[in-house]
Formats: C-alpha cells, sequence, structure tokens
C-alpha cells in the first residue's frame, strides 16, 4: 500500500540522516519524514561557513533550487562544518533547504555520512534517492556549476539524475570530483588499503634483489674477459 511504502522510504533516509531535521535556524526540529515529504532525489550539501568556495557555491544552489529544484522534487539537506553553533546558524539563515541538526548524536551521522561518501573536500553535493535512501550521484556540484542559470541545462540535470539508475551506498563507485586525484588519489587508495603497500615493498625488494644479482654476474664476465 502507499502507505506502507512510505513507510519504508522513511525508514531508509531515517537510517541515513536520523529521525530529524531542521527547516529553519533557531526553530524546533520536525521529522525528517514530513519534511522531505513526496521529494524525489535529496541533495546532502556538505558546507560550511568558513570555506570560501562553499560561500560562492551556495547562490549557486540556491538560485537552482529555486528555480528549477523545488517544483521539480529536488529537496536539499544542509551537512554543516561549522564548529559552533553560531556560525552554523548565521550561515543556515541564507539557506532556503534544510538541515541536519547542531546536536552531538547529529555529530557521528554527519562523520558516518563523511565515510560513506569519502567525502575528501567541501563543498561537496551528493544526490540520493528520497523514495530509497539509495545513491545517485557525488558529482551534483559540477552538475550545479555547469547548470549555471540557464533553465534548460538546469532542467537537464534534473532529468540525468531521475534517470541514473540509484544503487545502494556500498556498491557505490565515487567519482573522483569529490576527491584528490593522481597521487593524491593513489596515497588516499594506499592509506585505505595498507595491503597494496606491502605488495608495492615486496615487489621493490625483489627488484633490487634482482639488479644486484645481474651487476654480480656483469662483473664475473667482465672478470672473465679480462684474462
Amino acid at each position: 500500500s502507499m502507505q506502507a511504502c512510505k513507510q519504508a522510504m522513511t525508514k531508509e533516509i531515517e537510517a541515513l540522516l536520523g529521525p530529524t531535521v531542521l527547516t529553519k535556524a533557531g526553530a524546533p526540529t520536525v521529522p525528517i519524514a514530513s519534511a522531505i515529504g513526496s521529494a524525489d532525489i535529496v541533495l546532502l550539501y556538505f558546507s560550511a561557513s568558513w570555506c570560501p568556495p562553499c560561500r560562492s557555491f551556495t547562490p549557486l544552489l540556491k538560485a537552482f533550487v529555486e528555480e528549477n529544484g523545488k517544483k521539480s522534487g529536488i529537496q536539499v539537506v544542509f551537512v554543516s562544518s561549522d564548529s559552533d553553533l553560531r556560525s552554523f546558524e548565521e550561515y543556515f539563515k541564507k539557506m532556503p533547504w534544510l538541515s541536519l541538526p547542531a546536536d552531538a548524536v547529529t555529530t557521528k551521522i554527519k562523520q558516518k555520512l563523511e565515510q560513506m561518501f569519502q567525502i575528501r573536500g567541501i563543498p561537496a553535493l551528493i544526490a540520493i534517492d528520497a523514495k530509497n535512501g539509495k545513491y545517485i550521484t557525488d558529482d551534483a556540484r559540477s552538475d550545479v556549476v555547469g547548470a549555471g542559470g540557464d533553465d534548460a541545462k538546469q532542467k537537464e540535470i534534473i532529468q540525468k539524475w531521475k534517470s541514473i539508475e540509484a544503487v545502494p551506498i556500498e556498491e557505490a563507485t565515487f567519482s573522483s570530483a569529490a576527491g584528490p586525484t593522481g597521487i593524491g588519489a593513489v596515497v588516499v587508495f594506499l592509506l585505505r588499503n595498507p595491503i597494496f603497500i606491502f605488495g608495492i615493498l615486496y615487489f621493490a625488494r625483489r627488484a633490487l634483489t634482482y639488479l644486484q644479482e645481474m651487476g654480480k654476474d656483469g662483473e664475473n664476465q667482465g672478470g672473465a674477459a679480462e684474462l
């Protein structure tokens, strides 16, 4: 039934984001299910007032949401990295969307989300399916920046997100857009997968031994030629 479906949806989103959200700074929290309502896509906005790139991206996202997002079933949830309540509230006042509350329980949820989506820098914008909490893309920020104020492009992006088949978060492959590329990505990968470091060291040692043995052979042959 419709009711059962809504309950299942609420469970998935609650498990991910916690049971309540703020609709505006300083107001009491509300149940997340009623706040998200019939949205199709939730955009998790990892941001903070102290971050200059965030300050320049927030107005772009705001325009995107107000021009096309809201009416197309997009709901944004702010995941703040502000360290004190006052900075958080000052910044959230400028946003026309929802936010995770600023409390100790939510701090744990935020840390879990940052690990889950491999957030390595802010601003980051992750699109998830509002119906089941599944992952759509971690590159939504580039999409919004790319669309700028272009109405047709904004609509196109929303259609693109809706057409991507959402996958369970644990099966998601995260794009490099959300993190370092090149040597930075390699270092992050190695720190996450220390077993590979042992592999590299093992091969390096093998190669060294091999080169030393070749050097000895070379010396022996050289000696033989002199006789």
